[in-house]
């Protein structure tokens, strides 16, 4: 009974779960359905594979409305469980007519549960928001072209002599696009900054003495903030099944403890039962059977990773020799108030590489909008801060954030030049071969 509890705190946290039309899966969830798997039953296998590729559309692509034949939602599902690095090849070998495997199923469900914590991820990525919200990311991206679905380039192995007046065209397209998108942007930006101003005062929070563009929103449309209830309501449901859940969670990982024991033991009854029907003659007829080339590519590549592995391993070991031997020779000539001197100054530089490394990944992902008005006055040291000044000191000004823009704008500037140049000389040792050819530079503007 205890985990048929577990189970059911699980099956309501998943049909709660709803995509940003408000449309919830078309898959009855139950324990049931959980029991069955457990024991290989096929008849829950293609409510299995429908269920994975719910929950994996909304995390990745948030498009779950699409209708898609389940040979489509199957090999969506094996290529992003590929992604995330699950290694059990049996899954990968299902059938695509979702006829076999729900027991590999239900342990690749579990299996994201821990590794992704998928239903972390789709509590946060679709609750409710009232606060004005704006990505931020700093990170570098090396962007690489790569054809449409369905377009000539991506339907041709052999390479594409474009069009130069072809590429012009979609170079003014996004250009365009891209202007339109600034200047929506701006007009954004100019109304939040309006509602923040003639708010001021009205919110009662302490952290944030405005109101959001929501929350106005809310105040002039009645109707609105009756439907905003219902959904803070029916998120409010959603947040206590998910405690309700993570209190009964150690008894489900216990039952898929016996799960992956009754998978490991089919697995090892077919493979004695394979073993003592081999004959001899039975080697012979195995060029008839064709290996799928994902997996003799992954096996491969394995066999490669693990002779890596061990020649990484092999060279730790002799720079760890080595590493000793400089410690000993440094502790005859230095000292030992040199060598711990020079500890600590690598221990500092270290720690300041990775306080770096840290301010580096805080800066991406969604940051909260808010107006603040003398902002660089320093609080008294006689006073403790309020909450207010302490969100003032962590947080990150627009100024800043304009001079960082405006610092990796002059790197990209600088890196966009010396790609010019590089594809001058290229251009130029082109041109040599070439005769009676003459290359006029388009004019700069």
């Amino acid at each position: 009974m205890k985990i048929k509890e577990a189970i059911a705190a699980l099956c309501k946290v998943l049909v709660g779960i709803r995509g940003r039309d408000g449309a919830a899966i078309a898959v009855n969830i139950s324990p049931e359905m959980f029991r069955k798997a457990k024991f290989n039953r096929n008849e829950v296998t293609t409510e299995f594979w429908k269920l994975l590729h719910w929950l994996l559309k909304l995390v990745n692509e948030d498009k779950p409305s699409e209708v898609l034949e389940l040979a489509d939602q199957i090999k969506y599902v094996k290529a992003v469980v590929c992604y995330y690095g699950y290694g059990f090849m049996d899954f990968y070998q299902l059938p695509m007519d979702g006829s076999l495997g729900s027991r590999d199923l239900i342990l690749a469900f579990s299996w994201l549960l821990q590794r992704i914590h998928l239903l972390e991820q789709l509590l946060n990525l679709h609750r409710l928001q009232v606060e004005d919200v704006a990505s931020l990311c700093m990170c570098k991206q090396t962007l690489s072209f790569r054809p449409m679905e369905g377009s000539d380039l991506q339907e041709s192995s052999h390479p594409v002599e474009m069009d130069v007046r072809y590429l012009q065209s979609l170079h003014g397209k996004l250009r365009f696009r891209r202007r339109n998108l600034y200047s929506a942007q701006q007009e954004r930006c100019s109304a939040l900054y309006k509602i923040h101003l003639y708010t001021k005062g009205c919110s009662s929070s302490q952290s944030f003495d405005h109101l959001s563009a929501t929350e106005a929103r809310l105040i002039q449309d009645h109707q609105q903030c009756t439907e905003f209830v219902q959904l803070l309501e029916h998120e409010n449901i959603q947040l206590e099944a998910y405690l309700e859940w993570k209190r009964l969670e150690p008894i489900y990982w216990q039952w898929m403890e016996s799960v992956l024991s009754a998978k490991l033991q089919d697995t090892q009854e077919v493979l004695n039962l394979n073993f003592t029907a081999v004959t001899a003659p039975s080697f012979n007829r195995r060029e008839n059977c064709k290996e799928p080339d994902a997996f003799r590519k992954t096996n491969k590549l394995y066999a490669e990773l693990l002779k890596l592995q061990s020649e990484i391993q092999d060279r730790r070991l002799v720079k760890n020799e080595r590493i000793k031997e400089q410690e000993r020779s440094m502790g005859d000539h230095l000292g030992w108030h040199e060598a711990v001197f020079l500890t600590c100054n690598l221990e500092q530089k270290l720690a300041a590489v990775q306080a770096r490394m840290s301010q580096e990944r805080r800066r991406h992902g969604q940051v909260r909008l808010a107006l603040r008005i003398n902002s660089t006055l320093t609080p008294s040291r006689s006073k403790p801060p309020t909450a207010q000044q302490h969100i003032s000191s962590v947080s990150l000004t627009a100024t800043e954030m304009i001079s960082q823009l405006e610092a990796e704008a002059i790197l990209l500037k600088k890196e966009l030049q010396e790609l010019q140049q590089l594809s001058k000389e290229a251009l130029g040792e082109i041109l040599e071969h070439l005769d009676g050819v003459i290359c006029i530079p388009p004019t700069p503007r």
